[in-house]
């Protein structure tokens, strides 16, 4: 249900290469007129067909929170870049975006306006070459003194230094420096920020609680149930809200564990690293949660995901519908059939003609980001639309009765589909997301949250079917109104209908809350960022308390641990990694570590250091310890002593036949026999503490030992007379034992 897209080979996208005898201000003009060549050539993956350079902004057309403005620039008072360096950043951002096909472009073009506004004050002009490492240490500070919170000012240096570099490498400057920012990560601050940070970053635990008791209501509406689900979802394995656009309706994975538990999965794009993977359910608690996600949305998405497939399927197809007029695609239209098929209301005061002006052609027109099928048809339309127009009278009547217009382009429902679609669908459609290289994207018939666009209203009882798009129901903008609300009072948030005034919660601090918890339930970083779907340590997200983090390390540290053999069993049983502070009290000095766990126990030989002594012999070897309790490993010594028996029995038989070696061979496996039996007895011994260690007794042989041992080096007796362990067994001792085991 996913499609691995990759990108087109980038055979045909030549990179710029400056060409030595050039100065830099001709440089600086090939590398932009390089960039328009280039920009095209990114249809249809990194940019859309309707991107057009001269405009202001390149959101709509692929370049996502794109829009060239100068620093300081508002949406209420919004200003330009200057036309001349405006030019210059355009040509970055294709180099980035269409060449290196990298996706973020906010803080590239952010930088980008720090340098502008730093040249500008600097030097009086907007020369790009004439950028220096005053004026870039300039925009620094500018930034910093913009952004005093967090580390966006590092990034936007960051950001500032790559534009240096590749400036320098296509030789756009006159005067060549190498520069660095002086930007620097900011400190986590004092406990009493982190305190603060917490209490920001984390879900307020009374919305969490308001929302689980909505989501168990019997909801009947629809934006409820959207808004509910897609919180029950982050809450069930830590994710973004962009991500919910990729989750499909069939994402759930069953799987078993070694000791047959099922548990639950959910296949997920994760974003930042960019491939689908399977995210295993936080709590077993919350499967049912997920189930009930299904089934609450399953009834309003249906319809929509139908929809969605007709619509990639019969690509050349007006949609269907009750109001649609019974001709042929290419048969022509009055207009009083075109404002049916694309049910515009027709009033008595206005005609159908001023309706399908006003209501469709219009605002298509003032739409930037068409594509060229589509600016080709409204240009054929208004080629041949009447202006004018030819006034009416009537004898009996007095004045104007009306006016009749000799309209010459000709309407069709294949033509009307064509603007349809460029109208009401999304840039990426049938596909829910934008191309990234790599990307295993969903597409709209198979994903979770499919709706009809406009079906979800604040007060609707059902979901209502009109207009021709389709959307992702849990979209970041509706979540976050939903969630936190807004300036119109007449727009409540869910917890405003509900009773909860002023409860407000952010959907990334779900992200927060479950990485907070598995950090107190003490997994790895390591293991969290995976879980999570990040490539670079998240440790901004844990919101431990000192409280918390202090416990942690009395739990575990030599020196204060309080581990008990049950917690031991606990982490033998979970496959958690055992250290060595874990099975016993170390030694002055020694260094604490993950210790090996074989298929009979736990062993805490240093491997590191040096290979095993015993050459896999654990029986043989006193570091060998078995764990009460832990009943795979006491079966695998079960098993290990039946063979033992076999081979026992077959040296014995051969002794009796005075076969050569055989009584040196069944005194060996007779000594393992017993000491197997004895671990045996030990570990079922109910008196035993569940979570205790049984230590293994060692025979003193190592392979360095056997091999000097065999030089002449040392003597046998030598080495047996200082082994650790207490007598072993005579041979009459192990037959009274194979009798004892034969009962």
């Amino acid at each position: 249900m996913t499609d691995a897209f990759y990108s087109v080979p980038t055979n045909n996208i030549v990179d710029y290469k400056p060409r030595d005898q050039l100065a830099a201000e001709a440089q600086l003009a090939a590398f932009i007129e390089w960039a328009k060549q280039t920009l095209p050539k990114g249809i249809p993956n990194q940019v859309h067909s309707s991107i057009c350079w001269e405009d202001g902004s390149w959101h709509q057309h692929g370049f996502y929170a794109c829009s060239f403005r100068a620093l300081g620039s508002t949406n209420v008072a919004p200003k330009a870049m200057q036309i001349p360096f405006t030019d210059f950043a355009k040509a970055i951002l294709v180099y980035r975006r269409v060449y290196s096909q990298k996706k973020v472009m906010t803080i590239w073009l952010r930088a980008l306006a720090g340098m502008g506004a730093a040249l500008f004050e600097l030097t009086g002009t907007q020369d790009v070459t004439r950028v220096s490492a005053a004026i870039c240490n300039k925009a620094c500070e500018d930034m910093d003194r913009r952004w005093t919170k967090g580390n966006t000012a590092y990034q936007h240096g960051k950001a500032l230094e790559a534009i240096i570099t590749l400036m320098r490498a296509k030789k756009l400057l006159k005067s060549d420096f190498q520069w660095t920012t002086h930007l620097t990560l900011r400190p986590r601050g004092t406990l009493k920020q982190q305190k603060a940070d917490r209490e920001q970053k984390l879900p307020n635990p009374d919305a969490i609680r308001v929302l689980g008791e909505v989501f168990s209501n019997e909801l009947t509406n629809p934006l409820d149930i959207v808004v509910t689900s897609a919180c029950a979802l982050l809450l069930s394995a830590p994710s973004r809200v962009g991500e919910l656009a990729d989750v499909e309706l069939d994402c759930r994975v069953f799987k078993e564990d070694t000791q047959g538990n099922r548990r639950m999965f959910l296949r997920w794009y994760a974003e930042k690293i960019n491939q689908v993977m399977l995210k295993p359910v936080v709590r077993p608690e919350m499967e049912p949660v997920v189930e009930r996600v299904i089934t609450l949305l399953r009834p309003i998405t249906d319809e929509a995901r139908t929809y969605a497939a007709w619509l990639e399927d019969h690509p050349d197809e007006f949609p269907l519908h009750e109001g649609l007029p019974p001709r042929g695609l290419d048969e022509p239209l009055t207009y009083a059939e075109a404002c049916a098929a694309l049910k515009l209301t027709v009033s008595n005061v206005c005609g159908s003609r001023s309706v399908f002006n006003a209501n469709f052609l219009k605002p298509l027109e003032k739409r930037k980001a068409l594509s060229p099928g589509a600016r080709a048809l409204l240009a054929e339309i208004r080629g041949g639309w009447d202006m004018v127009g030819k006034r009416i009278f009537d004898k009996d009547k007095p004045g104007i009765q009306g006016f009749a217009y000799d309209d010459r382009c000709v309407l069709t429902l294949r033509k009307l589909n064509v603007l349809l679609r460029e109208k009401y669908l999304p840039k990426d459609f049938p596909y829910t997301t934008p191309y990234t290289e790599g990307k295993a994207r969903v597409r709209y018939r198979y994903a979770l949250f499919t709706v009809r666009t406009g079906a979800l209203t604040d007060d609707s009882a059902r979901v209502v079917i009109h207009g021709f798009g389709v959307e992702i129901a849990a979209n970041a903008i509706r979540l976050t109104t939903q969630l936190g609300g807004t300036n119109n009072r007449r727009k409540k948030s869910l917890f405003e209908r509900y009773g909860y005034p002023g409860l407000k919660v952010n959907t990334h601090a779900f992200r927060h809350e479950l990485n907070t918890r598995m950090h107190e339930a003490g997994l790895s970083q390591l293991l969290i960022d995976a879980f999570s779907g990040r490539t670079s340590m998240g440790s901004v997200y844990n919101h431990e308390t000192i409280e918390d983090r202090t416990q942690g390390v009395a739990a575990y540290h030599p020196k204060t641990k309080h581990s008990t053999a049950a917690h031991r069993l606990d982490k033998v049983i979970t496959n958690q990694p055992l250290h060595l502070a874990d099975v016993r009290e170390l030694r002055e000095g020694e260094q604490d570590r993950i210790i090996h766990q074989t298929h009979l126990g736990v062993c805490v030989h240093n491997f590191p250091s040096e290979p095993c002594p015993k050459m896999g012999a654990c029986l043989d070897c006193g570091r060998l310890g078995c764990i009460k309790g832990d009943d795979v490993k006491l079966g695998n010594l079960m098993e290990e002593r039946d063979d033992l028996k076999r081979r026992l029995d077959k040296a014995m038989d051969a002794q009796s036949r005075g076969v050569f070696g055989a009584s040196e061979s069944a005194k060996k496996l007779g000594e393992k026999l017993f000491k197997c039996e004895a671990l045996i007895q030990m570990l079922e011994n109910p008196e035993l503490e569940k979570g205790a260690i049984v230590w293994n007794a060692d025979n003193g042989w190592t392979l360095a030992k056997n091999a000097a041992a065999m030089s002449g080096l040392i003597e046998v007796k030598f080495i047996e007379d200082n082994q650790t362990q207490e007598a072993l067994p005579s041979l009459d001792d192990v037959l009274a034992l194979l009798d004892e085991i034969e009962d």
